[in-house]
């Protein structure tokens, strides 16, 4: 009688231990099948395959639904102290221009993809001479850093020379608690994928050179790091993140 009772109690435990460990792995598998939808709209738009109110109409429809996703597998907003500067040993002033200047919104629309206008963004500069993909100072790759906690919505890590692609090795990663996405290109290495859960101050890249335009000679080597913010109707705008990067040194 004795034994059949802690058979049962044995039996039961095993149960609840196989249901928790199954209901991760449930959730997980809603946000990746999520992010690998907005990563197969993404490189559509990128290469001008969809057209912009189709993709605008699927996008309002991801981005929630990712956000959900994400506090239901049991993910929190972050503090705000915690945003890092997306690239580790160096500060805002590795950024290109004069304060901010180089961010150029006017001329950019999303939907455009590849053929966009504009420079909405900030080009952050490594020690690069020679142009190696390795900081000078250290010998070592320079790590890109995510600016925030959120999920990684898509990638792209096999650009190739011939390519006219212009982000190269990229990431996207989108921020429910701040509702913004956010892009970082130019990388020689993507440690990320469709679904990944990162944190403020997670390596998530190295720096390098691919992309079109910044695989070339003229190029300094540098992370090209973009922020949009969702609007109300859910469009995607650039935003000038200059302040918010000079008070992320970490």
């Amino acid at each position: 009688m004795m034994r059949q009772f802690f058979y049962t109690i044995v039996v039961c435990v095993l149960c609840l231990s196989s249901g928790a460990a199954n209901a991760a792995p449930g959730r997980g598998a809603a946000l990746d099948s999520l992010c690998n939808s907005f990563n197969n709209l993404n490189s559509k738009i990128r290469d001008g395959v969809v057209g912009k109110k189709e993709a605008l109409g699927q996008l309002q429809l991801l981005l929630p639904r990712i956000g959900n996703a994400y506090y239901q597998s049991g993910e929190k907003d972050f503090p705000g102290t915690a945003y890092a500067f997306p690239l580790a040993g160096y500060n805002y002033r590795a950024i290109g221009g004069v304060k901010g200047n180089g961010c150029i919104a006017s001329g950019y629309d999303y939907f455009a993809g590849n053929k966009h206008g504009g420079h909405p963004a900030h080009d952050i500069f490594i020690k690069d001479s020679n142009q190696d993909g390795i900081d000078d100072a250290t010998g070592k790759p320079v790590n890109v850093l995510s600016a925030t906690d959120g999920i990684v919505v898509a990638t792209e890590n096999n650009w190739q020379e011939n390519s006219l692609q212009r982000g190269g090795n990229y990431i996207w990663v989108y921020s429910p608690h701040t509702n913004r996405l956010y892009y970082y290109a130019h990388n020689s290495k993507v440690l990320v994928r469709p679904g990944s859960v990162v944190k403020a101050g997670s390596k998530i890249a190295e720096v390098g050179r691919t992309g079109a335009n910044a695989f070339k000679k003229r190029s300094p080597t540098h992370l090209h790091f973009m922020v949009l913010a969702l609007d109300a109707t859910g469009y995607p705008r650039p935003v000038n993140t200059y302040d918010e990067l000079a008070k992320g040194t970490r």
